[in-house]
């Protein structure tokens, strides 16, 4: 089992990370239907920022770690003013992620998948406000290798210009 490595040179924001919870009675969790509502801080759709999901707790005791992470925004509906995930990496253990856009006065949905090393997976559907005073903005673009694949900000690198990537041209990361 290989650790996270601490990302250095670039931190997630304390005040945009949820802990992933953990149901208070697993037993009763499927029959009573309850699932662990979260909700980040609101944003203006012209803010693009960085929003974190925490699965330290999630993961207490089993020694396990954080592989992947991906994520979605469902509720988009194919406007240029829609959120967007610019990336989804994983830094100093947790799941980041770089968010942009967002309809004025909607509340969007961020739908972030992990998968940690020793196979286990969860899907969890976080909420996020798009601030109704500010103005429709379209999303932001994140730095792209040519081929379009986004460059986090814990990507290795020679220099600004020049990206350490595998074979297939995913960038390296610290995470």
């Amino acid at each position: 089992m290989i650790a996270p490595l601490p990302s250095t040179g670039w931190q997630p924001a304390p005040a945009r990370t949820l802990p992933v919870a953990v149901p208070a009675s697993l037993r009763l969790r499927g029959l009573l239907g309850q699932t662990v509502a979260l909700t980040w801080a609101p944003k203006a759709s012209a803010d693009t920022l960085d929003f974190t999901l925490d699965a330290t707790e999630w993961l207490r005791g089993t020694g396990d770690y954080l592989a992947s992470v991906a994520a979605s925004v469902p509720t988009a509906s194919g406007q240029e003013t829609d959120m967007r995930v610019l990336w989804a990496i994983l830094v100093n253990g947790m799941a980041c992620l770089f968010l942009s856009g967002g309809a004025p006065g909607t509340v969007q949905t961020v739908l972030v998948s992990v998968t940690t090393q020793q196979g286990r997976s969860l899907s969890q559907p976080v909420s996020i406000a798009i601030h109704s005073t500010s103005p429709a903005t379209p999303a932001a673009t994140a730095p792209c290798l040519p081929d379009g694949t986004a460059v986090p900000p814990n990507a290795l690198a020679l220099s600004n210009t020049v990206i350490l990537t595998t074979e297939s041209g995913c960038p390296y990361l610290l995470a």
